[in-house]
């Protein structure tokens, strides 16, 4: 009885994480279709920007703060400056889940 409750437990806690990560995804393609897919291509594989898709996700939450933040200014990353200024922090991670993912 205690191992059913147990798994029934789990299941309980699992369920609305996977929920909420596959809304986090869905979110994460629609802000990234509006706001990054002009340079680095619908597919996050680049065009006038690098390549995105397949990115660690740490590496493109790191890179997406700074140049927004203004810490990064190698490269074409001046040109993100005014692309990025707004974007939330939670936006930022759910574009950095999605792309990670491709």
């Amino acid at each position: 009885m205690k191992l059913l409750k147990g798994v029934v437990g789990a299941a309980v806690l699992a369920i609305p994480m996977m929920m909420s990560q596959g809304a986090v995804a869905a979110d994460g393609k629609g802000i990234y279709g509006s706001k990054c897919a002009g340079c680095h291509g619908p597919t996050g594989m680049g065009t006038v920007g690098p390549r995105l898709a397949g990115q660690q996700e740490k590496y493109l939450v790191e890179q997406f703060k700074l140049i927004r933040d203004g810490k990064r200014t190698s490269g074409k990353s001046g040109m993100m400056k005014g692309a990025v200024a707004s974007v939330s922090d939670d936006d930022i991670k759910a574009i950095a889940g999605y792309l990670s993912a491709l």
